[in-house]
């Protein structure tokens, strides 16, 4: 059985899902980064079991590299419908060797007690 890595979780702001989706700088680790291009490609599987296509990239010339998902993404982000407010999580495979990243998105359905309540989607 494969043990999962959560790398981030994160609600999905107006930029996410009309342009790209911004990725905090501490995950960079998990990205096998092309030091020219400063960007690298990645698969990731849904829970559906679908894969898709995605890069990783960060600024160039800049001391705060800001990391976004981009090539890929605004496909994924149509296709599953989702919206301002929706919820995505990055995990990755934690076996010595393997780079597989799974990713999971979520609505809110409600608040219980104050807190709020996701639903895979």
């Amino acid at each position: 059985m494969l043990k999962m890595k959560q790398l981030f979780s994160k609600v999905l702001s107006p930029t996410d899902i009309e342009h790209r989706l911004a990725v905090p700088s501490e995950i960079l680790w998990a990205f096998e980064l092309d030091e020219v291009d400063r960007a690298a490609d990645f698969e990731v599987k849904d829970i559906a079991g679908k894969k898709w296509q995605f890069r990783c990239s960060t600024r160039k010339k800049d001391f705060h590299p800001k990391p976004v998902v981009s090539k890929g993404w605004r496909r994924f982000v149509k296709d599953k419908r989702l919206q301002v407010g929706d919820k995505v999580v990055l995990y990755k495979d934690d076996v010595e060797g393997d780079s597989s990243f799974r990713i999971k998105t979520m609505k809110k359905v409600f608040k219980l007690f104050g807190e709020d309540v996701w639903l895979e989607s």
